[in-house]
């Protein structure tokens, strides 16, 4: 196990300019459009799917993003060219990520949404989120996960105690907020921002 690895800059890539262009701003405005047309729209997802919890948790993930250090990763001509989010266990989720990311970029990089149903396609994903999945199938992905520079998120309770890297939680006041498993950063090939870990709840230290 190594040390946290710390950075206090978000990746160029991933950082939008301090005066931004009107050209530059208009894929935030384009984003910030979509979004609001799914909050007040009313898409074809499964009954008890929360339309507007998903999309500020898609909108969460690619803020995410923006503190995260991924090293470079050449073996894989996929994950090399796109970013690739891999769900396990929610489609409604990854059919709305794809929607909003269809035309929007993460860290530079065009956005794939993979439905796994496999722990072998783990291999070309930048971020991994897990919905509330068995507790033997959530060892067996944490297993393949680890050592790697697959960031994991998911919204379940306790699954950040059991090894999870980001899990999101509801506060008292209903207000959707994530917790970070410092450990499990540590044992993984990825640079955190102190920033993003000032504003989480800790869990997982030592």
């Amino acid at each position: 196990m190594h040390p946290l690895k710390l950075i206090d800059y978000a990746g160029s890539d991933s950082t939008s300019p301090s005066n931004p262009t009107p050209d530059a701003r208009w894929p935030y405005l384009k984003l910030t459009l979509l979004i609001i047309t799914l909050l007040f729209s009313s898409p074809g997802f499964t009954t008890g799917f929360d339309t507007r919890e998903y999309t500020l948790k898609a909108v969460f993930l690619e803020r995410f993003t923006r503190f995260i250090d991924w090293p470079n990763d050449k073996s894989a001509d996929e994950k090399a060219t796109s970013f690739v989010i891999g769900i396990i266990g929610n489609p409604d989720f990854s059919a709305l990520l794809r929607e909003i990311y269809q035309n929007q970029k993460i860290q530079g990089k065009n956005v794939i949404v993979k439905d796994l149903d496999n722990l072998e396609s783990l291999q070309n994903t930048h971020l991994l989120f897990i919905a509330d999945i068995s507790d033997s199938l959530l060892e067996n992905v944490l297993k393949q996960a680890q050592h790697t520079s697959i960031l994991t998120v998911s919204d379940s309770e306790g699954f950040a105690e059991r090894g999870v890297m980001i899990n999101f939680f509801m506060s008292r006041k209903k207000k959707i907020r994530f917790e970070i498993n410092e450990q499990a950063i540590k044992h993984s090939d990825l640079y955190i921002s102190y920033k993003l870990l000032s504003i989480a709840k800790i869990v997982g230290g030592e």
